[in-house]
């Protein structure tokens, strides 16, 4: 005789977080990669001056002379934000804690607004470029504060996922220690800005084991309902 839970199928609500966690997952990986792409094709690009000092000139000229790459730096990082926020948001629903897990979100939740304003901020100072005469000032210390207290909060809400996450399994082990290293290496740039372009080695990693944890999730099939009591066969 073994004791066995009563197990219950995903609710198609958890099914649809699950979905959308995945999809999210999938994309910020994606948007991650393309950032490598651009920074490449674009490398005088700057979405914000935080690689201090940054002189002005340096910063604006990539808005004068080609405000289209701008833009479509942008537009990815617009992309960039909906799919982490959503993420993010499935991945509330993995948490064994629900504090940490709401923290989590709520700073991320931050960091994304924080992220669409920096964005509008440089759309319309792009747009005015493209559109009119060519910059000869532009919001660089208001651009720089907010990179900063975006950074910050993302940095939060990474490390209180990881510390939300539960870690009975190697994958979603391995997803703790990426977000541990994530919060590491955001952290030492700020002391060493040339170590920024490592940071996309653990978003990379851990957006994928969160993906692969979506799709686990998803194919598992009937989950055990702990409310249940157990029956006997």
């Amino acid at each position: 005789m073994t004791a066995r839970p009563v197990a219950v199928p995903l609710t198609p609500a958890a099914r649809a977080l699950y979905r959308a966690g995945l999809i999210g997952a999938l994309v910020t990986f994606a948007c991650a990669v393309a950032f490598q792409v651009l920074s490449a094709v674009h490398a005088d690009v700057r979405l914000q001056p935080t690689d201090v000092p940054l002189p002005a000139d340096a910063f604006l000229r990539p808005l004068n002379d080609r405000p289209e790459a701008v833009l479509s730096w942008m537009a990815f990082d617009t992309v960039f934000v909906v799919a982490y926020l959503t993420a993010f948001a499935a991945a509330r629903a993995l948490a064994v804690s629900r504090t940490l897990g709401a923290l989590s979100l709520g700073a991320m939740v931050t960091a994304g607004a924080l992220d669409m304003v920096e964005n509008a901020v440089l759309a319309v100072h792009a747009a005015q470029a493209w559109a009119a005469e060519p910059l000869t000032t532009a919001p660089t210390m208001t651009l720089y504060v907010v990179a900063q207290l975006k950074t910050a909060a993302a940095t939060t809400g990474i490390a209180f996922l990881a510390l939300a996450l539960p870690a009975h399994d190697r994958m979603l082990r391995a997803a703790i220690v990426a977000a541990g290293a994530f919060v590491l290496v955001t952290v030492a740039g700020v002391a060493l800005p040339e170590l920024a372009p490592v940071e996309a080695l653990p978003i990379l990693l851990f957006t994928g084991l969160l993906a692969g944890v979506f799709t686990r999730r998803l194919k598992a099939g009937p989950l055990p309902d702990p409310a249940t009591p157990a029956q006997a066969v």
